[in-house]
């Protein structure tokens, strides 16, 4: 598993692999939390889509459009 640094949603640090580099990881967003405590709720740590870099597990935009997804919910083909 791979873990990665997200700031406001966008990974500014990735290749943090299995449960040590998930601490290392934690360890990364403490210290930039600690250099600017106004950002503490801005990082958050989450598995990377394994199909796609830098992407979040969970939420992967590129996984959406791979499945053949690419038109918005709620929208018909006529």
């Amino acid at each position: 598993m791979e873990y990665g640094v997200f700031e406001d949603g966008v990974c500014i640090e990735a290749g943090f692999h299995g449960e040590d580099g998930k601490a290392a990881a934690e360890e990364h967003a403490a210290s930039l939390i600690a250099a600017d405590p106004d950002m503490a709720d801005a990082y958050e740590i989450t598995e990377i889509c394994p199909d796609h870099e830098e992407q979040p597990r969970n939420g992967c935009e590129d996984c959406v459009t791979d499945d053949g997804n690419t038109e918005p919910e709620g929208e018909d083909d006529e």
